[in-house]
């Protein structure tokens, strides 16, 4: 049975704007739910008890193989799975989509020695929401949770473009935004189908963070997308169609 702990635990390749405090830690309204599925054990534990010194995270469980994970998810229902690439198995993205499938709500980010582009698109494409690289240390780690946790793809941006053009589906390249988006909500849209953080769209249009996350709810409610990833899907489906 996978171990409890009272732990915590997080388009794009910097880490995401977010109030701080302290040791750049970050304040949210709710503690992210963090489920970690790695080995061998003392090193989940380790992990976990890192991520439990963050005030805004929380790990609810820990899992060591896809049984557990899939029992850890449906008792916990974690915003975001930390899943080691290499730990569990040769099937990583069979596992990762079949996760996907389960709880749709939950996001993944993938830890992986390699961060290659074909390791990155083949995880995406799965249904993770991110890679990080292990080599580049517990910062980093952190900034990328936090950023997968708010919905943002943690990649390299040439790579996830690549990602999300193959993951365009067809009904997203035959259907256009819809007409009654405004100018302004119509830039934000493309903004986030290039895979630009809120902080990077208020710098390009010259507007607040506060005034993009405003015309994204809006975006949101006049397109019945619900999520960022979907709204990027279709934001290059219309870039598509276009061509």
């Amino acid at each position: 049975m996978a171990g409890k702990s009272r732990a915590t635990a997080g388009v794009v390749a910097k880490p995401p704007t977010a109030k701080r405090f302290g040791k750049g830690r970050a304040v949210t309204d709710r503690p992210i739910r963090v489920l970690v599925a790695t080995l061998p054990a003392l090193w989940s534990e380790v992990l976990a008890r890192l991520l439990e010194r963050e005030r805004d995270l929380h790990v609810v469980g820990r899992a060591h193989n896809e049984h557990q994970l899939l029992e850890e998810v449906s008792t916990h229902h974690p915003h975001v799975i930390l899943f080691d690439y290499e730990a569990l198995g040769a099937d990583s993205e069979g596992i990762i989509a079949r996760l996907r499938r389960a709880a749709p709500s939950t996001r993944t980010l993938v830890f992986a020695s390699g961060s290659g582009d074909e390791t990155t698109i083949s995880v995406l494409r799965a249904g993770a929401l991110g890679l990080v690289a292990k080599q580049l240390g517990y910062p980093a780690l952190l900034a990328a949770l936090r950023a997968v946790a708010a919905g943002e793809l943690w990649a390299q941006r040439r790579v996830a473009a690549q990602a999300l053009d193959q993951l365009v589906p067809s009904t997203f390249q035959r259907q256009k935004l819809p007409s009654h988006l405004t100018k302004r909500e119509r830039e934000v849209v493309e903004g986030v189908g290039s895979g630009l953080r809120n902080q990077e769209i208020a710098h390009s249009l010259g507007i607040s963070e506060r005034t993009v996350k405003s015309h994204l709810n809006n975006i949101f409610s006049k397109t019945r997308v619900s999520s960022r990833f979907a709204l990027s899907l279709w934001s290059r489906g219309e870039a598509k169609r276009k061509r």
